[in-house]
């Protein structure tokens, strides 16, 4: 499915980001061999939300800051068909597909023809879920956009990671609020420390150690950028096993067949390998795994 020598090049680049500029522009340095110059995600805002509420649910954006100002004073965001669909769909798929199927209404047709004075003519949209239960819509925009199916599959895993690293970078002043051994403990452990090491360190029970780290991921969340950091994560021979085979696109059902083992126990091998990682979902744990040479 993949080529994972050049996939992971690419989210290389992206960890390098330290701001959601700088992921854009990676992401668009990306996408522009696609005909897509413009990258906007965000959560969906409910019904009846204010216009600085709504910029406020942005995760990432390069649109136009002039087209963003009139998309969310004229409530677009609530008649869009790209957003609508990829709310009920996730699955990446091109703007052109999503439209022929839609009848325009004249709100809609206002939007379209606003959008096309700023170049967003086609794209690709999709949406993710993260561990929260936050539904993120993002879409790539350009003049015209040239994908394949593959290609789609390609973009929406980067993206997915892309956006991971995005929501981690938020989470970065949440390390602030913990107890000084708290920080002491999570630092030493990213940096491969074991639990006996850090006991021996810092003069605590190693059952002491335990629930500060525990106490400091809880505050954190499993989303952070401190889960990244430090050495790969000790994934078990299936549990890579597993990803692997979800890495070529194999659904847990066809992953225990493969494996000879239960679906269930194929789900949970896939849901250990994404705690470990720290990923958001499955696509963005493949990309974690990638980026940190689980496979190598």
């Amino acid at each position: 499915m993949f080529d994972f020598g050049k996939t992971r090049a690419i989210i290389q680049q992206i960890q390098k980001a330290r701001s959601p500029s700088a992921i854009c522009n990676t992401l668009v340095s990306f996408t522009e061999h696609y005909g897509l110059h413009a990258v906007c995600a965000g959560t969906l805002p409910a019904k009846g939300s204010t216009p600085g509420d709504q910029v406020g649910h942005l995760v990432l954006s390069s649109w136009p800051a002039e087209w963003i100002d009139r998309y969310v004073s004229c409530n677009y965001i609530f008649h869009d068909p790209i957003v609508n669909h990829a709310r009920q769909s996730g699955n990446a798929i091109l703007w052109r597909d999503i439209l022929k199927e839609r009848q325009e209404s004249c709100k809609t047709s206002k939007l379209l023809s606003e959008a096309r004075e700023f170049r967003l003519v086609d794209g690709i949209a999709m949406s993710f879920t993260t561990l929260e239960g936050l539904q993120i819509v993002m879409s790539f925009a350009g003049e015209q956009a040239e994908l394949s199916p593959r290609d789609l599959d390609v973009v929406s895993f980067v993206s997915s990671y892309a956006l991971g690293h995005a929501l981690s970078l938020r989470g970065e002043d949440r390390f602030g609020q913990l107890e000084a051994l708290e920080k002491e403990c999570l630092q030493l452990s990213t940096r491969g420390r074991t639990v006996p090491e850090i006991a021996e360190k810092l003069a605590l029970s190693e059952i002491e150690v335990s629930a500060h780290l525990e106490q400091a991921k809880r505050k954190l969340g499993p989303g952070h950028t401190l889960y990244r950091q430090g050495e790969g994560p000790r994934l078990t021979p299936r549990e890579k096993e597993c990803l692997q085979w979800a890495a070529l696109g194999k659904s847990e059902w066809e992953v225990s067949q493969i494996l000879g083992i239960s679906e269930h126990t194929a789900e949970k091998h896939l849901l250990n390998a994404k705690t470990k990682l720290g990923a958001s979902n499955r696509v963005h744990a493949v990309a974690e795994a990638i980026r940190c040479g689980v496979f190598e």
